[in-house]
């Protein structure tokens, strides 16, 4: 059976993705597991650097190709989370993976325990395992039926077989294209949340562990406010992150600053006003 470790990441988001593949490999990762990145525009140097990052382990890189992006395109997203957050609804079919089992890590999530167990949990019939609970105010906002359970799709534990079978990915893409001007905040989140409907295995907190609550055994934290590599992080655990940063190409590397994240916030409405500048043309 085929055990995958996978991310997506682009260029914006690639020392985050370095620092964790950094971590995770530190923290006994056996070696028939495997360790996809799905790429998005990085270049070869980002490719070098992120493989510096698994301590000669092997890694392979995913691009994304003409059709996928096409069929993600065109969906939602804002100047902090760029089209590269769908890549996960695509999973399966990207890693060709009908039988197995993947983890999906987000770029900005840090190994601090081995994530083995995951690989050997059972997942009692569900297609997914992911950290949640319910929260009535989420699962409102979401049209849901109050008690319906929701998560957070930053660890994400996939039977593809199921996964496929229930067409989820499929799904949830006509979902974000239908509801993509109905302001779904969380999008590629909150797409699974409601093609789910609550039909998840709820892990444990300490596999998605945002850093706030006290827990006494977290083994994935999750930044899932401002990032470590800026300026505007008050993160508790803050200082963990730079200890695996210590150790990859962006090592003492100058921290990001609000007037970079207001540069990306230029460049993004910029970009946006292109693309509907043009889509106008083609329709005209």
């Amino acid at each position: 059976m085929r055990q995958i470790v996978a991310t997506a990441t682009d260029a914006n988001y690639v020392e985050l993705a370095g620092v964790m593949l950094r971590s995770l490999t530190l923290n006994e990762l056996p070696e028939g597991v495997e360790i996809v990145v799905l790429s998005d525009g990085l270049k070869e140097t980002h490719k070098a650097d992120l493989k510096l990052c698994t301590g000669g382990r092997d890694i392979k890189f995913l691009d994304l190709l003409k059709e996928d992006i096409s069929t993600i395109d065109h969906l939602t997203t804002n100047s902090n989370w760029s089209r590269t957050i769908y890549a996960r609804l695509l999973l399966p079919q990207l890693l060709k993976l009908q039988a197995g089992r993947i983890v999906y890590l987000d770029a900005d999530t840090l190994v601090i325990d081995s994530i083995y167990p995951l690989f050997n949990l059972d997942l009692a019939g569900q297609a997914i395992a992911a950290v949640g609970g319910n929260d009535s105010a989420e699962a409102a906002r979401l049209g849901l039926n109050d008690g319906t359970a929701t998560f957070n799709s930053g660890v994400l534990v996939v039977d593809p077989e199921r996964w496929l079978a229930s067409e989820i990915g499929t799904k949830a893409i006509a979902l974000a294209t239908q509801r993509s001007a109905q302001g779904l905040p969380s999008y590629d989140q909150d797409v699974l949340n409601i093609i789910l409907s609550g039909q998840f295995l709820c892990l444990d907190n300490r596999w998605n562990y945002a850093g706030y609550a006290a827990i006494s055994n977290p083994a994935i934290l999750h930044f899932i406010h401002a990032k470590p590599n800026t300026t505007l992080c008050k993160h508790p655990m803050r200082e963990l992150y730079f200890s695996y940063r210590n150790e990859t190409p962006w090592a003492g590397k100058r921290l990001r600053n609000r007037w970079d994240k207001r540069w990306r916030r230029l460049v993004f409405s910029l970009r946006s006003r292109l693309r509907r500048m043009r889509g106008g043309k083609r329709q005209s």
